[in-house]
């Protein structure tokens, strides 16, 4: 056994919380010391582990898709600024979208810390060895570079703390290195991140460090503070990011920024900045106040959750064509970036660990399943800067036609608007199956988000393997097989998805009893014990803010794909990566509305499950199931038999909402 697989023994044997050498107690993890007891908790990252199409998805994208090559593909991905690149006074690793030297100095930062976390999760993860050994690589590439005071950023010693960014950045790639150390049991990445944390609280909170902490992107150092205070239970994190989020008016005098204390306390005040930063930035007031029980931090976080709600499309992401600016989510007109679509995703999750809702699961389903997968070529090799639910043409314009818009294309670099969305874009699979299975707050597990996967942690001391065989969301039953190291008794917990009718779920020898919106199935589990979970989905209709309507079945969004042409305005050194525009092939792309006479039975819609012979590894490359009945056309009434398909299969040109004949 060689040295990372006996870390790895330690790491499950301690229940994923406990890493060698950094001398980590379990008992004093954070979760003992919240105030407002978390309904449920994370379990260590790789715990969970996708299966079938799942973990196909994940190495696909990276062999033949952007986020195993991003390097080569762009300079701000291959930047080498936390190193040998960093920022100096006569030096500045500025981005360098399109030939365009940018002012901020983080940029590349940003770029190079989040598409490596991606990288390393999605190389882990999938068992990738080729990558796996391309990220210890970079990441003691990494650990070689931190200053001797701990120090691991952008910016060399004549600019540290200096400029806003600085702690965004951090932000950014410690959120990779703490997934490394949890992935590989490496206490070296462990104990930098925590050197290089303590280095910041200690430079900001001594006064040091300027107030260089303006862009709100830097208040997401919180996302490392949780997670440290979690492995740690060590209340100086909680204690900088409370400071952080009041220090600079955020909860006192900025009524301007969306997730300000003054903002959020104001339920009806709109939403009207950078859609990124309103989306992220939930998470903070959200995790203060589990932290500190403080009602003012609950009442805005709860408020902050309503207000997103306001601003969802059909499909699940937030409105922002960069900016809210208080957009009604009509999925014609409006459109959202690839970054707030995982940031929905990501504190949706949030949310759901924390405070428990089935509502919440449901959520983060939704984008995944749906929004997230339409931005994206099934292959990975591009994906939408900016999209619309409702999508007639890739043109480099608005969805209405009248302006340009850049970050209207297919393209594995976005560089000539900004390389955000694609390493963002690396996260998103890693960070669902991150989720998909949490500590129940009484010690058993429960099963959260649904889909293909392992599960390899500890309950109750003991050594627990779980296996669920499923091809959910592209069909609805789910086969857990439990594999305890011995004979145990502990609860399972599974999520009854809002959208079935009449669930049907058998274990034999268990009792099982309804738990809120899960069921809960107790036994004393022996190895090879199953459960078996059968959803029942039917037809539904989705209502968007404009009157039109989309069909649900499951939980997937069906739309009628529009046959197209492609145009390829740029190409890259390395084969299969272009930028790409599509255009419809021919004819109007709203000629057709639902028939009103069929509106009481879903307009005549049914599922159509395509052959078993269908690939079930690529259901998004070829609909698996789709959704079969007739449209009318607007023009004519005539009736057409029309097939749609998953949302995520019409990733190009599509229709997913259609008004209602009068």
């Amino acid at each position: 056994m060689n040295r990372r697989d006996a870390l790895r023994l330690l790491i499950t044997a301690t229940g994923g919380a406990l890493l060698p050498g950094a001398r980590l107690a379990k008992a004093a993890g954070g979760a003992s010391r919240y105030a407002v007891k978390p309904a449920f908790a994370w379990l260590g990252t790789g715990e969970v582990k996708p299966a079938g199409w799942l973990k196909e998805q994940m190495r696909r994208d990276l062999q033949v898709g952007f986020a195993g090559r991003l390097d080569d593909l762009c300079p701000e991905a291959a930047s080498d600024i936390f190193a040998n690149g960093r920022n100096t006074l006569t030096h500045g690793n500025a981005a360098e979208s399109g030939g365009r030297v940018e002012m901020e100095k983080w940029w590349n930062g940003e770029t190079v810390g989040n598409w490596r976390a991606g990288f390393i999760m999605l190389s882990y993860l999938s068992g990738d060895e080729t990558n796996m050994r391309k990220a210890d690589q970079w990441v003691h590439r990494m650990l070689a570079s931190q200053d001797e005071d701990g120090y691991l950023g952008i910016n060399g010693k004549d600019l540290r703390f200096r400029y806003e960014g600085e702690l965004w950045t951090q932000a950014c790639l410690l959120r990779g290195l703490l997934a490394y150390a949890e992935l590989t049991g490496n206490d070296s990445a462990l104990v930098a991140v925590r050197r290089a944390v303590d280095l910041s609280i200690a430079s900001y909170r001594g006064g040091t460090g300027t107030n260089s902490y303006i862009d709100s992107h830097d208040l997401m150092i919180a996302d490392v503070l949780e997670r440290l205070f979690d492995l740690t239970g060590d209340v100086k994190y909680p204690d900088f990011a409370l400071w952080l989020y009041e220090k600079w008016d955020w909860s006192k005098t900025r009524s301007g920024q969306d997730c300000s204390l003054a903002s959020l306390s104001n339920r009806d005040l709109p939403l009207m900045g950078h859609g990124v930063h309103a989306v992220e930035n939930v998470r903070v007031p959200l995790w203060l106040w589990m932290v500190t029980g403080r009602e003012d931090l609950g009442i805005a976080a709860r408020n902050a959750l309503d207000k997103l709600e306001r601003y969802t499309l059909p499909g699940g992401s937030v409105v922002s064509s960069e900016h809210i600016e208080n957009q009604a989510p009509d999925p014609n007109k409006a459109e959202f970036e690839y970054c707030v679509t995982k940031e929905t995703q990501v504190t949706y999750g949030s949310a759901l660990q924390k405070m428990g809702l089935s509502a919440h699961a449901e959520r983060v389903e939704r984008v995944f399943f749906n929004d997230a997968q339409a931005s994206r070529l099934p292959d990975g090799s591009a994906v939408t800067y900016l999209t619309s639910d409702n999508r007639g043409a890739i043109d480099g314009r608005s969805p209405d036609g009248l302006k340009g818009d850049p970050a209207n294309k297919f393209s594995p670099t976005h560089r000539d608007v900004a390389v955000c969305c694609n390493p963002n874009a690396a996260n998103v699979a890693p960070l669902y199956v991150r989720g998909m299975w949490m500590r129940h707050r009484d010690g058993g597990l429960a099963a959260l988000l649904y889909g293909p996967c392992t599960v390899a942690t500890t309950v109750g001391g003991i050594r627990v393997e779980l296996e669920e065989r499923t091809d959910y969301p592209f069909a609805h039953t789910v086969e857990i097989v439990v594999r305890p190291e011995r004979e145990k008794d502990f609860p399972l917990y599974f999520r009854d998805p809002q959208w079935s009718r009449g669930t049907k779920l058998t274990c034999d020898g268990a009792r099982i009893e309804r738990d809120g919106a899960f069921w809960k199935v107790s036994k004393r589990w022996k190895p090879g014990d199953r459960v078996s979970l059968e959803f029942v989905a039917e037809v539904r209709q989705v209502a968007a803010v404009n009157g039109e309507l989309a069909l649900q079945y499951g939980a997937l969004l069906y739309a009628l794909p529009i046959p197209h042409k492609r145009t390829v305005v740029k190409t890259y050194p390395l084969a299969g990566f272009e930028d790409a525009y599509y255009e419809p092939e021919s004819g109007a792309v709203d000629e057709y509305v639902y028939g009103s006479e069929m509106r009481w039975k879903d307009f005549g819609f049914e599922p159509a499950v395509k052959p078993r012979g269908t690939a079930m590894l690529r259901p998004f490359d070829e609909p698996v199931v789709t959704l079969r009945g007739e449209l009318v056309h607007r023009a004519t009434g005539a009736k057409s038999s029309v097939e749609l398909v998953p949302l995520g299969s019409a990733p190009v040109l599509r229709r997913l909402t259609f008004p209602v004949s009068p």
